[in-house]
């Protein structure tokens, strides 16, 4: 019971001072969390646009990766074999 009690009071200890030392009033605080919000928001419109257009060359690219890897020979500028370590190391 001690430990709830103790909580209790830490917490209506804490919401008093937190009051008393606030630097701006409530309202200022909530139009300056509406504005960090809304560039957040437009952060992540960016973003959202960005991996639309990234993805497909992404996809084209990690396909070609993959026949290349797959196919296991291939020819150099003079017409001869040449093979390919198609291991991956990690």
């Amino acid at each position: 019971m001690g430990y709830i009690r103790g909580f209790i009071h830490g917490a209506a200890v804490g919401t008093v001072v937190g009051l008393c030392v606030a630097p701006q009033t409530g309202d200022r605080t909530r139009a300056q969390l509406q504005q960090a919000a809304q560039g957040i928001r437009e952060a992540v419109d960016v973003i959202s646009r960005a991996v639309s257009q990234v993805a497909p060359v992404a996809s084209s690219a990690v396909q070609a990766v993959e026949r290349v890897r797959h196919r296991g020979d291939q020819h150099d500028i003079n017409g001869s074999t040449v093979r390919v370590n198609t291991e991956l190391r990690t």
